[in-house]
């Protein structure tokens, strides 16, 4: 396919730098502040960058992809080419120097890529909205808990724990949003299987109480549907919501 170049002229560097995503930041955050307040570590952080570095070269990584699969080649093109190599460098050196010393910290990494593979192709497509690749980006955000986690040297089990627990907030919230929204349904069956899942991994003693019960709240509040929603008031709540469950949950670890 013959790519086309496009006159050039300034570009706003900014708005290919930084995504305009509430719900995004939240997916992000949330597995690094359950990880940071659970099993806090230097290492820890340094794969919290990554993940960070990672996140923004995503918006820039799209924006070129979709450029190229139009076959089209913008003064952005470029730019956002630039950005995202930049941001995969920080990532990569980030990771590097944590796994130096706890290499068993990729191992998380390892199974997330694929499904942050697919959220990659979805977007390049400008199909990221669906629900497919949501879902799938939450999962490979999931993993960075695990990940702190095993940077931290805590056992594998509780990784998997924390990275599960990362999930029963952030897949049932994705079909809370897609469903309020009129996209989609299953946001009720999500919340009781994640309060399930929970109840599981703290009889297991993998899990604090509160896990719980932030997971039977959050049940409770998947049976609530406005009116009237509109999105960037649902994003900010659903930041408000996400949040105040991880950092309780977090914080039920430390205090355990």
């Amino acid at each position: 396919m013959s790519i086309t170049a496009v006159a050039d002229r300034r570009v706003a560097l900014r708005p290919l730098a930084l995504p305009n995503e509430h719900g995004g930041w939240g997916f992000l955050f949330e597995p690094i502040v359950l990880a940071g307040i659970a099993a806090p570590s230097l290492a820890g952080m340094l794969v919290a960058l990554a993940a960070v570095a990672a996140f923004l070269a995503r918006h820039p990584l799209k924006l070129a992809a979709a450029d190229l699969v139009r076959g089209r080649r913008y003064p952005r093109t470029a730019a956002c080419a630039a950005i995202a190599a930049a941001y995969a460098l920080v990532a990569s050196i980030a990771i590097a120097c944590a796994a130096y010393a706890h290499v068993r910290l990729l191992l998380p990494l390892a199974i997330a890529a694929p499904f942050g593979i697919v959220q990659l192709a979805y977007d390049a497509k400008n199909r990221g909205r669906a629900a497919l690749p949501e879902l799938a980006g939450a999962i490979a955000m999931g993993g960075v808990a695990a990940s702190m986690a095993l940077a931290a040297s805590m056992p594998l089990a509780l990784a998997g724990a924390l990275w599960l627990l990362a999930l029963c907030r952030s897949l049932p919230a994705i079909l809370y949003v897609r469903a309020i929204l009129g996209r989609g349904r299953g946001a009720v069956i999500a919340h009781v299987i994640a309060v399930a899942v929970a109840a599981l991994l703290w009889r297991a003693s993998l899990a604090p109480l509160v896990a719980v019960i932030a997971a039977a709240v959050l049940l409770a509040r998947s049976l609530y549907r406005p009116a009237a929603p509109v999105a960037k008031r649902v994003g900010v709540a659903e930041l408000l919501w996400g949040g105040g469950a991880t950092m309780a949950t977090g914080l039920g670890y430390l205090l355990r």
